[in-house]
């Protein structure tokens, strides 16, 4: 058994924020969240945290979407959302091309269930 068997596929993506536009881009997001495309792309969840300047956008969802995400620069709603949200968020690293240059990876996990 899996881990994905057991608890799905997440995704945890980190960019720059100032903590006193979090309520902006939540605001953006629970628009574009009402549109299909999240769960077009297989997404059953998003939570999004901030701490010390950083925002962190965890993304869950029951099968592996990693594929899915990575390839939704195609998407009008998704380079929408991404420019709505640019002036609220930056990426950390200088040379961004795409989603994957923001996502952290995992390196340990346990789980009791």
């Amino acid at each position: 058994m899996t881990r994905e068997d057991i608890m799905g596929d997440r995704i945890l993506m980190v960019s720059r924020m100032d903590p006193d536009n979090a309520d902006t881009v939540a605001r953006l997001f629970a628009e574009h969240d009402r549109s299909d495309l999240p769960r077009r792309v297989g997404v059953s969840s998003r939570t999004l945290f901030h701490y010390q300047g950083l925002t962190m956008h965890l993304i869950q969802a029951e099968h592996d979407i990693r594929e899915s995400v990575l390839a939704l620069h195609r998407e009008p709603a998704f380079r929408e959302v991404n420019e709505q949200l640019a002036p609220y968020m930056s990426p950390i690293v200088s040379d961004w091309r795409g989603v994957g240059d923001s996502q952290a990876m995992e390196f340990y996990h346990r789980s009791w269930v």
